[in-house]
């Protein structure tokens, strides 16, 4: 009867260390097989110049875009803050990518404009100097006044903005201002901004901010420094 009882409880303790080290198996292939992050992809920003930190960077941090986006706007004021530079992006621990995108030109009438304005400053590798400068603009020229925000009691639209008010930014940040406003002119970037727009809709963007770290996707932003290390920390930065 012992040894019965005993054969039995070998076999017990065989089928469970069968059915664990098949578990083990599955989820180690789960892991080396898992398909790329098709946000990321092969690892390359969709436009280099609108790209920070170190290209060797074990994190992705890919933000689709909106100068006219006001939570777009928050996510801008923690992501220029130092702490983020400082613990990010100069420790090497973050590449961070901007995609500028018009997934909202139906409903705000500036989006367009402001995707040409964000290319033709990358054209002159100016991108995230004239980011920081125009966006703090537009927050205190309309979102803080409640234009251009939905959150209010009666939501107003930014009037369409002629071109002095792009080129505006780009004199305060030293750019060639004729190649800027040729450049805004002609529009030679339409069928890229068109594409990408595209492009982010068939990845499943559909409003902004929308925020991918490295598997991790956050739509919306609660706002400042302890919102932002929120999502990275989601996403695996530490």
């Amino acid at each position: 009867m012992n040894r019965q009882k005993s054969a039995s409880i070998a076999i017990i303790w065989i089928i469970s260390g069968i059915l664990i080290t098949a578990i083990v198996a599955l989820f180690i292939y789960g892991i080396v097989n898992r398909p790329p992050n098709r946000h990321v992809g092969d690892g390359k920003p969709w436009n280099e110049k609108m790209s920070q930190g170190s290209s060797e960077a074990k994190h992705v941090f890919v933000d689709y875009t909106d100068y006219f986006c006001s939570f777009c706007a928050e996510v801008e004021a923690a992501t220029n803050a130092d702490f983020f530079k400082n613990e990010y992006l100069k420790s090497g621990k973050v590449r961070y990518e901007h995609r500028v995108v018009t997934l909202l030109k139906e409903v705000t009438d500036n989006t367009e404009t402001g995707a040409h304005a964000a290319f033709c400053a990358a054209d002159q590798d100016k991108y995230w100097q004239y980011t920081h400068d125009i966006v703090p603009r537009i927050k205190r020229d309309y979102f803080d006044k409640g234009i251009g925000v939905k959150n209010v009691a009666v939501p107003q639209k930014i009037p369409p903005l002629p071109l002095d008010y792009f080129l505006a930014s780009a004199k305060n940040i030293g750019m060639d201002e004729a190649k800027f406003t040729d450049c805004m002119t002609k529009k030679p970037h339409q069928k890229e901004i068109d594409d990408s727009t595209q492009k982010a809709l068939s990845l499943g963007v559909s409003g902004l901010p929308y925020m991918v770290i490295n598997d991790y996707v956050a739509s919306g932003f609660a706002g400042g420094e302890n919102g932002l290390k929120a999502i990275l920390k989601a996403g695996g930065v530490n």
